[in-house]
């Protein structure tokens, strides 16, 4: 049974056309999401909240009139004007025999190139010294060939003579090796499979949707789309701590900007609301096979007589699945269900697997938890009932970023004082400074980026330069950041700092044990609380590794494979220069990458695998308490894997080349200067009167909003001279309407 069913899996029904056969194969059920809101998803979410998160934020203040649509006609006329024209580089190729002494001659002529037994020809202006190098080099890169494999010949009166890489061009040519001027896609017998229906997965299959190559299946274990850190990981007073305009779903050229939200930082189930909606409206719903997991694969291959490139020695990829009911989570875990849920085989020509950011908690077990008589818990799951803590005491242990979004539910929830206890500081971000490197079109130098987060520390009198985490040189013009834990981005932090509700407790070693509602540190300190939040990072799964069979990571490739394709978003921070703070850009890239090579994995072949530059990562025993999984890769190795991806792939440019303009525009139009100073203002106001109200602060004078749009302004226009970025479209009437 289970072979004849994966013989029907095999091709799925409706490949070549909208996929509306596609609802339910291989007797995978499917859970109608039909009318679903962020409201019923949980209707207690609010319920205890003293402050609406999803509250519209700085009503009625003026906002720019460009569209996102005027912007990229405008970046489309001045980029995609037809082929452009070759010039010759004199410094790179020698001149031609006989005129080593003189100017090779820069006077345009029209080439016309015509592929050996075949109608198809190309056209274009070069310069008169082109040589056919040049010419060979421009059609190689255009289809993934070695330049070299290419021969040229031209017709001289009755005769035709092969021509040599070093001559000059003619205004009539012949090329050889060749059958396209087009890139030929590779065509497979079975479809493509993406496992994980978060944020990457989605936008991979969105992609797949827009090229009409409908024959895919997406599986997730989850019952609605959103992915396990959106849906489980996080609680339901869960908010973005990036701004939305560099995190939806719907990003890139031909999408409209979002209108979703009515604030900058949206909550878990906003966002869950617009991952759903986007899903529904692009398409890709009858594709997804959700509360299904992926239980195991094999590899079928073919044997030692092959002799073809590696990419193509995988004949496909079998699958086993079984349905997901409710409660098979626990701690982020798969467990073993009451009886054994319905298997399936699936067959597939391809795997892009994106588990999420990491799923399961560190854990860690004090002495004396017995005796505590409160709430211990990961702030995660949902497993903390915050409205029972209103007026009391928290012990936070931790300092990365979900220590960070913690500090404000205990707020939300009327906790009275917090205590965050860390070993030492992690840099933390002001939300303007997220702001800056998420609308740059040129990445934001870190000297940059750590002066404009100085009024915020100034706020808390602790100077960011003399952290762990930085080092720079004397004149502070240049930094690199070196963090294990990423950046807890959000005002509050500073501001509860001010007031004096969190204190920083450093402790070189940390928790001792606990006692009746009291932490024990064991450098003496006692900390009286009733609830202690554990929020000592988190950790990947090894089960990935096993369902995946890694051995090593290659880049994002598993063992090398450019059809076993797994993206976890890297972790820590290790950077000179800072591109953004959010998930969409990368998710866009990391999307068209993968992909990209799956149609040309011969390009991945001869390109970046065989560079040797893609770096390795294998499994990490050297803590026995938490293996770190092979997939789990910092953030050295992706941007490694992404320089060297774009060095060896000329293709793939031709695909990315409008995603920085992408990034910048949209988030300048989703959040311009006055309105997002605004709306931050009004947020940090509406905190810092609270506080007051509580009898935090009172002794101090008001802390005002340390930003401005001359204080902005300033930072933006010392980078854009740093770093050499042009003004964009919409800025003139985004400044404008901040009289600068």
């Amino acid at each position: 049974g289970r072979r004849a069913q994966a013989a029907q899996c095999r091709r799925l029904p409706g490949v070549v056309g909208p996929p509306r056969a596609l609802a339910a194969p291989c007797g995978v059920a499917r859970v109608a999401l039909a009318g679903m809101s962020s409201q019923n998803f949980d209707p207690e979410w609010a319920k205890h909240l003293k402050h609406d998160p999803d509250k519209p934020l700085a009503v009625g203040v003026p906002v720019p009139t460009t569209t996102w649509e005027e912007c990229f006609d405008i970046w489309k006329s001045g980029n995609r004007s037809g082929p452009q024209p070759l010039e010759h580089d004199e410094s790179k190729r020698p001149k031609l025999k006989g005129m080593e002494y003189g100017d090779v001659s820069k006077t345009w002529i029209t080439v016309n190139v015509k592929i050996y037994g075949s109608n198809e020809s190309m056209e274009f202006s070069a310069h008169t010294g082109a040589t056919v190098q040049e010419v060979a080099e421009r059609i190689a890169w255009k289809v993934g060939m070695d330049p070299f494999s290419l021969e040229f010949v031209q017709k001289k009166s009755c005769n035709y003579r092969m021509m040599y890489m070093h001559e000059q061009v003619a205004r009539s040519m012949v090329v050889k090796g060749i059958r396209s001027f087009k890139k030929t896609k590779m065509e497979y017998q079975d479809p493509k499979v993406i496992i994980g229906a978060g944020h990457l997965g989605l936008r991979m299959a969105m992609f797949l949707v827009e090229r009409k190559q409908y024959d895919f299946v997406v599986f997730d274990r989850m019952f609605r789309v959103g992915g396990t850190s959106w849906m489980y990981q996080a609680n339901s007073t869960s908010k973005l701590q990036t701004e939305f305009g560099a995190y939806h779903l719907a990003y890139g050229e031909d999408y409209a900007l979002p209108t979703d939200f009515t604030t900058p930082w949206p909550s878990r189930n906003a966002l869950l609301a617009h991952f759903e909606k986007t899903a529904n409206e692009q398409g890709i719903m009858p594709y997804m096979r959700l509360n299904t997991n992926v239980k195991s694969m094999d590899i079928q291959s073919y044997g030692k007589e092959f002799q073809g490139p590696p990419s193509l020695r995988v004949q496909r990829y079998e699958l086993v699945t079984e349905k997901m009911e409710a409660g098979r989570l626990s701690y982020g875990k798969v467990v073993a269900g009451a009886e054994e849920g319905e298997e399936s085989i699936f067959n597939a020509a391809s795997i892009c697997m994106f588990p999420g950011n990491l799923t399961l908690p560190r854990m860690e077990v004090y002495k004396g938890e017995d005796v505590f008589d409160g709430d211990i818990g990961y702030a995660m799951f949902n497993e903390i009932d915050y409205h029972k803590l209103e007026g009391q005491n928290v012990t936070i242990v931790g300092h990365g970023a979900f220590a960070v979004e913690n500090i404000r539910t205990c707020c939300e929830f009327g906790v009275y004082q917090i205590y965050l206890v860390c070993r030492r500081r992690n840099l933390s971000c002001p939300r303007v400074c997220s702001w800056m490197a998420n609308r740059t079109l040129m990445p934001l130098n870190n000297a940059r980026y750590m002066k404009a987060s100085e009024p915020m520390y100034n706020l808390i009198q602790l100077d960011p330069w003399s952290y762990y985490a930085v080092q720079t040189n004397e004149k502070r013009t240049t930094c690199q950041i070196t963090q294990k834990a990423r950046f807890g981005i959000g005002d509050i932090y500073f501001l509860s700092i001010y007031m004096g509700k969190v204190e920083v407790v450093l402790d070189s070693v940390g928790v001792k044990r606990l006692t009746r509602q009291e932490v024990h540190l064991h450098g003496g300190r006692r900390l009286p609380c009733q609830a202690i939040l554990k929020l000592l990072g988190l950790v990947g799964e090894m089960d990935i590794d096993r369902l995946m069979r890694i051995k090593e990571m290659v880049g994002f490739w598993v063992d090398g494979d450019a059809r076993r394709y797994l993206v976890a978003e890297p972790v820590s921070v290790m950077c000179s220069q800072m591109g953004g703070t959010s998930f969409s850009p990368g998710a866009y890239s990391w999307s068209l990458q993968g992909l990209y090579f799956l149609d040309y994995p011969w390009d991945f072949d001869g390109g970046p695998a065989s560079s040797g530059m893609l770096p390795k990562h294998g499994v990490d025993i050297s803590d026995d308490a938490t293996p770190r999984p092979a997939y789990v890769v910092d953030a050295r190795h992706g941007t490694t894997t992404g320089m060297t991806v774009g060095m060896y792939t000329p293709g793939l440019a031709e695909y990315e080349a409008s995603s920085g303009f992408i990034k910048a525009v949209r988030h300048r139009l989703c959040h311009p200067i006055r309105k997002f100073l605004a709306q931050a203002k009004e947020d940090w106001d509406y905190y810092a009167k609270r506080m007051l109200s509580e009898g935090f602060g009172v002794d101090k004078p008001y802390p005002e909003y340390p930003y401005t749009a001359e204080v902005v302004n300033h930072h933006y226009t010392l980078h854009m001279q740093e770093s050499g970025e042009p003004p964009l479209p919409c800025d003139k009437e985004d400044l404008a309407l901040c009289n600068l």
